[in-house]
């Protein structure tokens, strides 16, 4: 079968949803076209955006892996929301008021990290799991000392990334996730597959990844088109921060 490159595993990567149901709706129909193993999701399925119990139902019924993001943990009260800006910390307080008991237990049931079969899920980073963004070389270098796989799986900074250990001696570096290309993973790597509820890399567009395992490892960073104007009415119509509502078109 000269051409065809056979799979054991395909996972399809979500991370920070953040109540934006229309975003995750298009990755999952966008993931389905060519279907996939399991749903892996990094955290902070809500905060932000006007839709939460319906995003944490989604998630409890689609996905084989979820993680509790800050968002989540700050909404459920495990973390004070004075840890967050006062446009976060305003949608919090709202998204407390409006989620419904079943995704408040669904949320509470989560860890924020995940290892098993060489990889490891975190929100943040593998040795802060909540909080840490790994953006820097420094922090990536840091970050590889604190899992023992082959990959470990990152959201909370909204930007796709991907960061491969270098052989000794080589600086590291962190790439930006490119959408349309699939990319072997060498040696040990981190991933980011980006936001799909709220994009910070200049594209509007909802990104996602999806991770094979074999017959060798690779990612391919998605981005997929969504109706963000209607994100935008409903975030107005919860009277949501504006700054957060106007953000959303600008992939900011």
């Amino acid at each position: 079968m000269h051409g065809i490159i056979l799979v054991e595993m395909r996972a399809v990567i979500v991370s920070d949803i953040h109540s934006n149901l229309a975003a995750l709706q298009a990755v999952l129909e966008d993931a389905a076209r060519e279907g996939y193993d399991e749903l892996w999701c990094l955290g902070d399925l809500v905060g932000y955006g006007p839709l939460p119990n319906q995003c944490v139902a989604l998630m409890q019924t689609k996905a084989a892996r979820c993680l509790a993001g800050n968002h989540d943990l700050g909404v459920l009260g495990a973390v004070p929301l004075d840890d967050f800006n006062v446009h976060a910390a305003a949608a919090n307080r709202w998204t407390a008021g409006v989620l419904e008991e079943e995704a408040r237990a669904y949320l509470s049931s989560l860890a924020s990290r995940q290892d098993f079969d060489g990889v490891t899920l975190a929100h943040g980073s593998p040795r802060d799991p909540v909080w840490e963004y790994v953006v820097s070389p420094y922090i990536a270098a840091a970050s590889f000392a604190a899992f023992a796989g082959n990959v470990c799986f990152l959201g909370h900074s909204h930007l796709p990334l991907l960061c491969c250990e270098p052989p000794h001696g080589t600086p590291l570096r962190l790439l930006a996730g490119q959408a349309g290309r699939r990319v072997p993973l060498t040696g040990r790597c981190i991933v980011n597959p980006g936001s799909v509820g709220q994009p910070r890399d200049g594209d509007p567009r909802a990104a996602y990844a999806i991770y094979e395992d074999a017959p060798a490892s690779a990612i391919e960073f998605r981005r997929v088109a969504y109706d963000v104007a209607a994100t935008q009415t409903l975030m107005r119509q919860a009277s949501l921060p504006a700054y957060l509502i106007e953000r959303l078109a600008q992939g900011r």
